[in-house]
């Protein structure tokens, strides 16, 4: 959790060219980033028009389709439908299927068994299809590589129309008429409609792009087209948007008995709802049985039939639940015994009675629990069939593809493959696909969240959560906008749910207070207690609850730049007690034109991952200096260390370079905000590392680069600058904090005594509900109120003795005290610093 669950990787900046009266300027920002810029564009993505959807007539062979399909209607021909186990083919089949018949038509269906067919078509299907009398097939999301069987259907008596939306080879098969966008020679404008979203064009061109036509049949294209993962921009997202008000209102009663036996309200469909509610359901006929079970269910035109049906799925679904937690724990528990995560690349478990539906589902999950990719192969007899997840930066389509002559046979894509093998080789394969993976280094496979911006607390409205529905429906392609907001403070936390594994934060930045829902999190609660600060990634959303709207940060990942554990309770007393007397003695010139001009022999190191940079300098045989300037990314460093066998006998750690102990050390990390507190060692040392920034841009150029330049490593960017700001905040009593320690000293003497212990007090000012108290924050008020001459005192550990006291409100002008103003001249510097670092 201290590095979050993924690795964010920021989009870049965008500047829109205009703005938009009712539109909130993130809005516009967000469909720039995307490729949505001009106004036009803008306008017609935000209004998604069903008048938008294209002509079908657009289709290369769309006529020569109608004709035959029409043909086949007038002259009493019978037509079969050839659709796919997955939810696209079912919904495409049972659309065409009910269009069909509307017009007419003699139409049955046919869906092969995922186990004992496969996908796409093959000869035993065809065969039954034309004893039954067929005369024409249609196929939905299938048929584009079947040449053979496009042929043989031919020879069987049996024209083909084939509607499909998969990559086509470079030879089409010899069909009636081929539909798919993807064609070389297909003009059509969009070429990412779902094989529900081509039959959908199809229907449109068989009823002269009738709108009612289209409206009706919505609900089951938009369904298909989410839950096959289909780019949700352009006309899949007018099918999507407009299917999902359709499904609201839908009189079908397959899908009614669906919605019934989910326990799901009309009003509460969205295209999530559709992606793990019904689109599973519906899934899980192919997965488990007989996908014909879906398909007869959104055809039923019977009330009880359609319950019937309806319970069945569900059925078939806990079912497929059920499988699919046996499959998991079985498979972790084999992973916790027998797989070295740490030095494994790839996990190839086996086992028996594992259903091949549903490994796919689960490879993927342990995928997302271990980042590395993942193969399960269930055994049944001699033979193995496998299903293969991997992560980003391993292709292991390519991995497998080395390994063909191990595989019977093998197909997919850079990131899921579907193979079999003989159990015999299972072993021997598992040993190959780890020495490949061994060639790809595995910090390009760390799971990335995308972050769109990242956004200020000002940002964080209702009214830009509300304008964000505007770019609803999200899904691959038009994703939910992930956002970050940094340094943010928890106020409050608690975990929720039955099996208390969710959480429910208050958090705070500039003093407004936001609610987030971190779900699966609950296990984070020990640590998170101990984070004086998080930043957080998230979904910016409304929760609704009896009628009031009230601003959600939906969280999807926390990353936390430090705990308040006993390491860093150390550092910071041994950092701050020095930085008072070092802020003392800071001297800041103005900033001239010339200050932000360094010397171009100067180079930053490009480090992605700092600490692993650090970890093996101090492995190499050099002797390195690593000079840290903030006790929060001396934490940061230690923590990661600690978890090595770096010799201790050879790593030092220091406040000072005084100690004689210093030179017995091969490597040093000097944590101390002084600029120049390298130097007394630097003659000594191969390699000096500037792990953060100086406080200044002077410190910086009068200090730091005075070091050697060939052993000089700046490893740090303009983000480390905000633990710099970090140290000014600590430093920097509120006014709270003024008035309390005051009020508490004045009643101490007033009842004649002059001692108190700094925890004591540390503690009741918690209770009193004073914010960011702690010792430091003390101790620099009581500097501060010395140097204003209302106090004196001495401090013996924890103990402070009052000397005098004699307090005068007029004294109380704080930029009197040298310390006060140092700290907010250093703040200032701090952001000036920040503001130009891009300028040096």
């Amino acid at each position: 959790m201290i590095d979050g669950n993924y690795l964010w990787e920021f989009c870049p900046p965008v500047i829109p060219s205009y703005s938009e009266k009712n539109l909130h300027p993130v809005i516009l920002k967000l469909l720039k980033a995307r490729g949505i810029e001009k106004r036009e564009d803008v306008l017609r993505f935000l209004r998604v028009s069903i008048d938008d959807m294209y002509n079908p007539f657009l289709l290369k062979d769309m006529e020569k389709a109608v004709i035959r399909v029409k043909k086949a209607i007038s002259n009493g021909e019978k037509i079969t439908v050839y659709g796919d186990y997955d939810v696209d083919g079912v919904t495409g089949c049972a659309l065409l299927v009910k269009a069909l018949r509307e017009l007419g038509g003699d139409v049955e269906f046919y869906i092969p068994s995922r186990l004992e067919e496969g996908y796409g078509l093959n000869k035993e299907a065809l065969e039954k299809i034309a004893k039954s009398g067929t005369k024409l097939i249609i196929t939905v999301d299938n048929g584009i590589a079947s040449k053979e069987e496009v042929i043989y259907s031919k020879e069987l008596g049996m024209d083909m129309v084939i509607t499909d939306h998969h990559e086509p080879h470079d030879d089409v098969p010899k069909a009636i008429a081929v539909i798919n966008p993807k064609q070389k020679d297909c003009s059509y404008p969009f070429k990412e409609l779902a094989g529900v979203g081509v039959a959908l064009k199809l229907v449109q061109a068989l009823s002269n792009c009738n709108k009612d036509v289209t409206l009706k049949f919505l609900d089951l294209v938009a369904l298909g087209t989410i839950a096959d993962m289909v780019p949700l921009v352009d006309e899949n997202r007018i099918i999507a948007k407009w299917g999902i008000n359709v499904l609201k209102n839908t009189d079908k009663k397959g899908l009614l008995a669906l919605l019934e036996e989910c326990r799901l309200s009309v009003k509460d469909i969205d295209e999530e709802k559709i992606s793990y509610i019904l689109a599973p359901r519906l899934n899980a006929a192919g997965r488990l049985s007989d996908a014909t079970l879906a398909v007869q269910l959104l055809l039923a035109d019977d009330e009880n039939e359609a319950k019937r049906l309806a319970k069945d799925l569900e059925l078939l679904n806990r079912e497929r639940q059920a499988i699919e937690t046996r499959i998991y724990n079985e498979a972790k528990e084999y992973i916790q015994k027998n797989v070295r995560i740490d030095k494994d690349r790839v996990i190839v478990v086996s086992g028996s009675r594992w259903h091949p539906g549903v490994i796919g589902i689960v490879a993927s999950k342990l995928v997302q629990n271990y980042c590395i990719p993942c193969i399960l192969i269930s055994e049944e007899g001699e033979e193995g069939r496998g299903s293969a997840r991997s992560v980003p930066g391993f292709d292991i389509f390519e991995a497998l593809s080395k390994l063909s002559d191990m595989l019977d046979k093998f197909g997919g894509h850079e990131q899921a493959v579907g193979f079999t093998i003989k159990v015999k080789e299972i072993e021997n394969f598992r040993l190959k696909i780890n020495e490949l993976a061994k060639s790809t280094e595995r910090e390009k496979w760390e799971m990335k969240l995308k972050i769109d911006m990242e956004l200020t607390p000002e940002e964080l409205t209702t009214e830009l959560a509300e304008q964000l529905q505007l770019l609803k429906p999200f899904g691959f392609g038009n994703p939910k906008p992930v956002f970050v907001c940094k340094s943010m403070a928890i106020e409050q936390i608690k975990v929720i749910g039955e099996k208390e594994n969710h959480l429910k934060i208050r958090l705070k930045k500039k003093e407004k207070e936001f609610r987030a829902i971190g779900f699966n999190f609950g296990d984070y609660k020990n640590q998170l207690e101990k984070a004086p600060l998080i930043d957080v990634a998230f979904w910016l959303e409304l929760d609704e609850w009896e009628g009031s709207k009230s601003l959600q940060l939906n969280l999807k990942d926390i990353k936390i730049p430090f705990l308040r554990d006993d390491i860093m309770i150390k550092l910071e007393e041994e950092y701050f007690k020095r930085f008072l007397n070092v802020l003392r003695e800071m001297d800041f010139n103005d900033i001239d034109e010339n200050s932000y001009c360094i010397s171009n022999d100067i180079e930053f190191f490009k480090v992605k991952n700092k600490r692993k940079y650090i970890k093996s300098l101090f492995e190499s045989s050099k002797r390195i200096l690593v000079k840290v300037n903030t006790p929060y990314q001396a934490w940061r460093l230690l923590v990661y260390l600690k978890k090595f066998d770096i010799a201790r006998s050879e790593l030092g750690v220091f406040f000072n370079l005084e100690g004689k102990n210093v030179l017995n050390k091969k490597n040093v990390i000097l944590i101390n905000p002084e600029a120049d507190s390298h130097k007394v060692l630097s003659g000594d040392m191969d390699e000096i590392v500037f792990y953060d920034p100086p406080f200044s841009i002077e410190l910086m150029r009068d200090h730091v680069l005075n070091s050697p330049l060939p052993k000089l490593h700046l490893i740090f960017n303009r983000e480390d600058l905000r633990y710099n700001y970090l140290v000014c905040e600590k430093l920097l009593p509120c006014k709270q904090i003024f008035a309390s320690t005051l009020s508490h000293i004045y009643n101490l003497t007033k009842n004649g005594k002059n001692v108190f212990y700094l925890n004591e007090l540390v503690n009741f000012f918690k209770q009193q509900d004073v914010k960011k108290v702690d010792r430091i924050s003390i101790i620099t008020a009581l500097s501060i109120l010395k140097e204003l001459g209302i106090l004196k005192y001495i401090i013996e550990k924890d103990k402070v003795k009052v000397l005098h006291f004699s307090f005068n409100l007029k004294k109380l002008d704080f930029n009197f005290s040298p310390t006060y103003r140092n700290i907010v001249l250093l703040k200032k510097k701090v952001i000036e610093f920040y503001n130009n670092f891009y300028n040096i």
